[in-house]
């Protein structure tokens, strides 16, 4: 019998779609932008004409866990408009902002039980940043793994990161496939957790 499981690539696309039309949302956006001029000590007469990068994301646990658990977050840059899923279901979405000279750049390691009952860490890491541009990272693997996290080492290797990622840990069965894309301002994050 044929499996039903739609391809990751598809998830992604789907996830995508639904990011942007979040990031159309105006409540979004006016709430974006009413975080970085509180943030950012910007004074609301230069609203108008301040520019702010603006960053979706849409999660989805396809892991044989029931829900996967927020265990430790970055933030390298940027402001959180909507935290990330907490616990992670099915799906879920987060929102970040910022000036768009400073971007966004953040990391969030979630964890729970692979197909086997082990105890395993999915890390994801993005960014849209001026320097860095658009970028995605991934790790992936036993949840002792993200017992120390060394937050310098995941901007290094997110630094040397391209618009598409694909972690997987053969030892435990865990994938993290992942993606970034937009324009004007707007990101949109989509990644699928898999084990």
């Amino acid at each position: 019998m044929a499996s039903m499981e739609i391809p990751v690539e598809n998830i992604l696309d789907e996830s995508i779609e639904q990011v942007n039309c979040l990031l159309e949302s105006q409540e979004l956006l006016n709430q974006a932008q009413n975080m970085v001029i509180e943030n950012e000590q910007v004074d609301k007469a230069a609203a108008p004409i301040m520019k702010i990068t603006v960053l979706g994301g849409v999660l989805t646990n396809k892991t044989k866990a029931p829900s996967l658990s927020v265990i430790a977050e970055h933030k390298y840059a940027g402001h959180i408009l909507t935290s990330y899923p907490n616990p992670l279901k099915i799906a879920g979405t987060f929102a970040m902002s910022a000036l768009s000279n400073k971007g966004v750049k953040a990391a969030v390691v979630y964890s729970g039980k692979n197909k086997h009952g082990v105890e395993c860490g999915w890390l994801l890491a993005f960014a849209d940043t001026k320097d860095a541009g658009r970028r995605i990272y991934a790790e992936c693997g036993s949840k002792d793994k993200f017992a120390n996290i060394d937050w310098a080492q995941v901007e290094r290797s997110l630094n040397h990161a391209g618009a598409v990622t694909k972690a997987k840990d053969e030892a435990t069965g865990t994938s993290l496939f992942a993606t970034i894309v937009g324009s004007g301002g707007k990101s949109a994050v989509a990644a699928v957790f898999l084990g």
